[in-house]
């Protein structure tokens, strides 16, 4: 068996089971021509060029000759300006220039004076370095500044945004306390599912308006919703509630709690003593599947003509002098509210339907009550299938066993009853659910954990599991529980 429970198991399993890429080329930078132009040697013959002269504190351009008033005889040489008073009386233009241009004159301080060799002078450089770490400073001045403002602001921003985090829960309504009883009256008047959202926010039966009525529209229920006296309660569960008020108010009801993992036999003895409907009765509609069809499609074709498996365990307000037919369809209708965003990628892969979900289901509701074991469980039925191995799972004997079984530890000539569902004998999954699962079940069973386990074994008397990759560790696992549990 997977789950191993006592001496009286038995397990049938088989103990088989940074270099660079020579295709690319890195370009190389061309080596410049370093020809200059020499000057050019005057030719053989050829008379040589006056040099011309240069007086003392002149630029290296060319000295001019001064303007003559009376033009030179043939023959004669013009007197020469000293340079000295060229030099002067150039001085009072420049000066002139300088007044009356002081822009320019700025910008020509700026830049570095030239020696007489068209070389810069070292003083005319620190005066260039000195304008150009002015310029420096009044930028650093200004990112500094920039640097220092902005991150104020943004502290100041996200401190008022905090406190006002802070400061605003004050000022709301005081916190609701789910699960305090409220008699809620919804007049005949009323009938659109945004007036009743108002009324129930008002109760304090919900906290959404909108979000209300995005539940009413996705459940098609918009236009179903019922006037009349309710006994509600604070912050409600949202599908119980559209489910309460679309059956109606019930003036003298009665409330039917089903719990997880009933068959469908001990569902009805429970209706029975809440709701006072006949267990045959309930029986007798529960195996006339076909007579549901119509409204729900995915009981075409279940096993036995049977609902075992999709009466929705939850708890429900069931008026007096309802029937039989009416409570199955409530449960029904919570079932397809639960599954309705189901993902059935991952089980269709491995080729099961919607239904083989179900029964997977079934048996994952019985073996642990656990949440966080459901996927573990999963996983083992789904790699135990997958490799051909019997999943051996002892509630599907129990059920097979039917009334006869009256709760004692599974024999081995338990484990040979010739049924449909006894995973002791079949290689696959049961021709139909074992019992009513919970949603979180149905979620495991189309979603299961990925794991190595094809064994679980029960570790403590909580009802946790070990879970087992091997036959060795199963054997491990299974001393371990004779020494928990006292098994000779």
């Amino acid at each position: 068996m997977t789950q191993y429970r006592g001496k009286h198991s038995r397990n049938h399993d088989d103990n088989s089971n940074t270099n660079e890429n020579p295709g690319v080329s890195r370009l190389q930078p061309e080596k410049s021509d370093d020809r200059r132009f020499a000057p050019v040697s005057p030719r053989k013959g050829d008379a040589p060029q006056a040099r011309p002269a240069q007086s003392e504190g002149a630029s290296a351009r060319p000295a001019q000759s001064s303007l003559q008033t009376t033009r030179p005889g043939r023959g004669e040489t013009a007197p020469a300006r000293p340079a000295k008073a060229k030099e002067a009386a150039s001085r009072p233009a420049k000066a002139e220039m300088a007044s009356t241009r002081p822009a320019k004159a700025e910008a020509a301080a700026s830049r570095p004076r030239r020696s007489r060799r068209g070389e810069a002078s070292p003083h005319a450089f620190k005066q260039h370095e000195a304008v150009l770490e002015t310029g420096d400073r009044k930028r650093h001045s200004k990112l500094k500044t920039f640097l220092i403002v902005v991150p104020i602001v943004v502290v100041f921003a996200v401190a008022g945004v905090l406190g006002f985090n802070l400061i605003s829960p004050l000022f709301d309504e005081e916190e609701i306390e789910p699960g305090i009883a409220v008699t809620v009256v919804i007049p005949t008047d009323v009938s659109t599912a945004s007036q009743i959202a108002n009324i129930l926010k008002d109760a304090k039966v919900i906290s959404d308006v909108q979000g209300f009525i995005a539940d009413c529209r996705s459940m098609n229920a918009e236009g179903l919703l019922k006037p009349g006296t309710y006994e509600l309660e604070t912050l409600m569960d949202t599908t119980m509630l559209i489910n309460y008020l679309v059956a109606g108010p019930v003036t003298n009801g009665v409330r039917l709690t089903i719990p997880e993992g009933l068959t469908l036999e001990q569902t009805a003895a429970i209706v029975e003593n809440v709701c006072g409907i006949k267990q045959e009765d309930f029986i007798g509609r529960a195996f006339s599947a076909d007579q549901y069809v119509k409204d729900y499609p995915f009981l075409q074709g279940v096993y036995n003509n049977s609902l075992e498996g999709f009466l929705y365990p939850k708890t429900y307000n069931i008026p007096n002098g309802a029937n039989a037919d009416y409570v199955i369809r409530v449960l029904l209708d919570q079932f397809v509210i639960e599954t309705k965003s189901l993902n059935l990628a991952y089980a269709e892969s491995c080729g099961l339907d919607f239904y083989h979900v179900v029964i997977m289901a079934s048996l994952i509701e019985k073996e642990t009550f656990s949440d966080t074991e459901r996927p573990l469980v999963a996983s083992v039925i789904y790699n135990r299938m997958r490799a051909g191995m019997m999943l051996q799972i002892c509630a599907t004997v129990v059920y097979a066993l039917g009334p006869s079984y009256d709760g004692h530890a599974l024999l081995y000539s338990d484990l040979e009853i010739d049924s449909p569902y006894n995973t002791y004998l079949i290689h696959e999954l049961p021709v139909g659910p074992i019992c009513s699962p919970s949603i979180l079940s149905i979620q495991a069973a189309a979603q299961p954990a990925e794991t190595n386990y094809y064994y679980y074994v029960l570790a403590s008397p909580e009802g946790y599991h070990t879970f087992c990759e091997t036959s060795e560790e199963f054997e491990i696992a299974k001393a371990e529980y004779n020494l928990i549990f006292g098994v000779q």
